[in-house]
């Protein structure tokens, strides 16, 4: 009730602006520390309270950085118009959009996801294994969103109950309403003792996990799972397709509004069907999957049953190869697991292999002929392959790659980024396929498109841009419109930030029938390569950093005008660091120990190791969870603060950037936060600590121990000597302009040192040659 009167009248809470604008909550205290123009907050009793109108309108003149663009979502884009969209009062377009590409995912569905699979699982699910605590967040999830009747008595239930006896129960209800609902939907996989495993330390924890799982949004349901993949090393067989992946392969072969038959023959937790429903809707058709493992079975059919879809999922474990399919598909989306030995079952004498029998001990070219053969005529299939499948040297498998090559079965073949599934590194191909009565072209499409996808944690992401980039060059290829020639095609291909290269059919047995876009893309195969659109780029690049250093250049004419000779620092003010900072140290390594660290989840650390150039690195080695970050809150880092070595070999302080606001000290550093009565701009105060004088105090004072360390007392008493603030601001200015002359300087050697090498490609193998 309160909250719904605080949206009547206009007003949101901090919690609520971070919801509505994709950030943390303390990255909205850090805004209203840094921002004089921040609104001002309305006081509600014990709570401060924002009027929107307000909040809207400071948003409008903040945009987006670059960096935490979400998917859709424009360069230019304002916090402004995240906030309107996420509004309360207009859920149904962000529907519409989810629908048509892949789900976004909510700060706030992170965070829970981060929580939940945290020391929240360790009390929940005791000796249990960690298996049986995902399938409670997948059951609470499903019926949250699913079946709502069912949840609300769910609800009221644990509102009026609190005992150990109430936990059993709990626990049994909802593996009750998931076995009742997985066996009208014909899975037999028996959840409810999976739940039953569990062994919470209290009612209080049980109560918190489900409620923090059935407080996520609907695409927390996958994080959950990728989570797990992730968390417990799974095998190629057992982990889950990464979300941009599965919604490039629909939109690659599916039309929005299409009616289509799709089949997933490997349906590992449902998210290529997921990825198909998305990208045709409601318009029919019918979505088949088939799986050797019970419990991905039931994964599955709670994923697209949360998601309003009823699949047909069916088991295949007596017989991995059927001669028969019962249903011809339209569509194949699938990501069979890569380099398997022989499944159970009669396998080879059953299968059919009208390309030849694949090899025994690896099933990848056993998946490809089983996916054709459950197409209809004309029918298409998007399958994940691993990369050294296109060329490995195995005689049987070439000899496969031979027939597909000349029946006409391989359209197109994409090479995509590495790391984009979370429990492996291996990069991956899409190899798109046709069934055909005869060939329908003489050449296929080689398209190179790893350099795509953005940096996430440990994984790359493929954003909405990258998957347009991709199905930009192939879907006209796929559906037949009148093209440009191979070279103008590589042209438009890296227009679009990819390679493509078109090879004839011919071409290809000359190079032991290579299915490898690498193969076509270099190496010396550059009849087709993109050669002038690569130089165009790797010149244009080199041409742009030596634009900027050429109006760095005239910014700086003159350089004797940018200063004079002084009168000495005998004027400036003096003071020792602990007037002008408050200084934080790190936490003890006994409240913050190793083992409350994490690699991937939560919010990050700093570390000397982290400290380089006066910056600190961008990609945190450790992190800490968020709810251990919740206690540590005294120790969070805001932009401007500076950082410096507390224990170990002393090095130049890094000034914080407003990416890193909100990361937290790790035990051996210590902060410094400029008051805002000390008359000293942070940005000189951390070039003044950068002087080798500086540097030298707090090396000679770290070392007058047994281990290097500076304590934080020892620190305040470093001496401090400046002009006034204007002055100061001058100083900043001027270094700040000559710093960024050494990054063109440097952008610019290596542009010139890759236009150098990609020359030397084209000019050593023939494709050019000089003037």
């Amino acid at each position: 009730m309160e909250r719904a009167h605080d949206e009547q009248t206009g007003l949101v809470t901090r919690a609520q602006i971070a919801d509505r604008l994709g950030i943390s909550r303390p990255a909205v205290s850090n805004w209203a520390r840094r921002h004089e123009d921040f609104p001002a907050p309305v006081r509600s009793g014990d709570m401060e309270l924002f009027r929107e109108a307000e909040i809207v309108r400071w948003a409008a003149n903040h945009p987006i950085p670059r960096r935490r663009l979400l998917d859709g979502e424009p360069l230019g884009a304002t916090y402004a118009d995240r906030f309107g969209r996420t509004s309360a009062k207009g859920p149904e377009p962000a529907r519409k959009v989810a629908r048509s590409s892949s789900p976004q995912t909510r700060a706030e569905d992170r965070k829970a996801v981060d929580q939940l699979m945290g020391r929240l699982a360790e009390r929940v699910r005791g000796p249990a294994a960690m298996a049986d605590f995902v399938n409670l967040c997948l059951i609470v999830m499903y019926v949250r969103h699913a079946e709502p009747e069912r949840w609300r008595r769910i609800e009221s239930a644990m509102a009026e109950r609190q005992g150990a006896r109430d936990a059993q129960w709990l626990l049994r209800s909802l593996g009750d309403m998931a076995q009742d609902t997985l066996r009208r939907n014909g899975v037999r996989t028996d959840l409810r003792s999976s739940l039953l495993q569990l062994e919470p330390r209290s009612w209080d924890d049980l109560t918190r996990a489900v409620r923090t799982a059935a407080g996520a949004g609907v695409g927390a349901f996958q994080l959950v799972w990728e989570s797990f993949s992730a968390r417990e090393g799974l095998q190629s067989s057992e982990f889950c397709s990464p979300v941009g992946l599965a919604s490039l392969s629909a939109a690659l072969v599916l039309t929005p509004g299409q009616k289509a038959t799709v089949l997933d023959p490997y349906a590992r937790g449902g998210e290529m069907l997921a990825a198909a429903h998305r990208h045709i809707g409601a318009a029919g058709g019918a979505l088949y999957g088939e799986t050797l493992d019970g419990r991905l079975q039931a994964v599955a059919s709670l994923y697209l049953l949360h998601l309003g879809v009823r699949p047909r999922l069916s088991s295949t474990r007596s017989d991995r190869w059927p001669p028969h399919h019962e249903y011809g598909a339209d569509v194949v989306l699938t990501n069979p697991p890569f380099n398997m030995t022989d499944s159970p079952g009669p396998g080879r004498r059953t299968g059919n292999w009208p390309y030849g029998a694949p090899p025994r001990g690896n099933d990848n070219f056993a998946w490809v002929q089983y996916v054709l053969s459950a197409l209809v005529p004309g029918g298409r299939a998007v399958m994940v392959m691993p990369v050294k499948a296109g060329n490995s040297v195995n005689g049987a498998e070439r000899a496969i790659r031979s027939a597909l090559i000349s029946s006409g079965a391989v359209e197109c073949v994409i090479t995509l980024p590495s790391h984009l599934f979370s429990a492996t590194p291996v990069p991956v191909s899409l190899w798109l396929l046709r069934r055909v009565e005869r060939p329908v072209r003489e050449d296929i499409l080689f398209v190179d498109a790893q350099e795509l996808g953005e940096k996430s944690r440990r994984r790359r992401v493929l954003r909405d841009t990258d998957r347009a980039a991709i199905t930009d060059v192939v879907r006209p290829w796929l559906d037949g419109e009148e093209r440009p020639a191979g070279r103008e095609y590589a042209l438009l291909a890296a227009d679009r930030g990819v390679s493509a290269a078109i090879v004839a059919r011919a071409d290809i047995v000359g190079e032991e029938y290579s299915l490898s876009p690498a193969d076509y893309l270099g190496g010396g195969h550059y009849g087709a390569a993109p050669v002038a659109a690569r130089l165009r780029e790797v010149n244009g690049e080199a041409a742009g950093y030596e634009d900027r250093l050429r109006l760095l250049e005239c910014r700086m004419a003159g350089a004797e005008n940018g200063y004079r000779a002084g009168s000495g620092p005998d004027g400036w003010a003096k003071a020792v660091l602990a007037d002008l900072c408050e200084i934080q140290a790190g936490p003890s390594y006994s409240r913050l120990p190793a083992a409350a660290r994490t690699g991937d989840d939560g919010v990050p650390l700093v570390f000397p190791q982290d400290l380089a150039g006066g910056k600190i690195a961008d990609e945190p080695r450790q992190r800490v969870r968020w709810e251990t970050a919740e206690r540590f809150k005294k120790f969070m880092i805001c932009q401007d603060d500076i950082v410096c070595v507390r224990t170990g070999a002393q090095q130049q302080p890094a000034l914080v950037t407003g990416a890193q606001a909100g990361w937290l000290l790790s035990s051996n550093v210590t902060r410094l936060r400029v008051r805002p009565s000390a008359g000293i701009d942070p940005l000189y105060l951390h070039a003044y600590l950068g002087l080798r004088h500086a540097r030298e105090w707090m090396s000679h004072r770290a070392a007058a121990t047994a281990a290097p360390s500076m304590s934080a007392a020892a620190l305040g008493h470093l001496p401090v000597r400046f002009p006034p603030l204007e002055d100061q601001r001058r100083c900043v200015e001027l270094l700040g302009e000559l710093g960024q002359r050494v990054e063109a300087h440097a952008s610019y050697a290596s542009a010139l040192d890759r236009l150098r090498a990609e020359l030397a490609e084209h000019l050593l193998h023939g494709s050019i040659e000089p003037l």
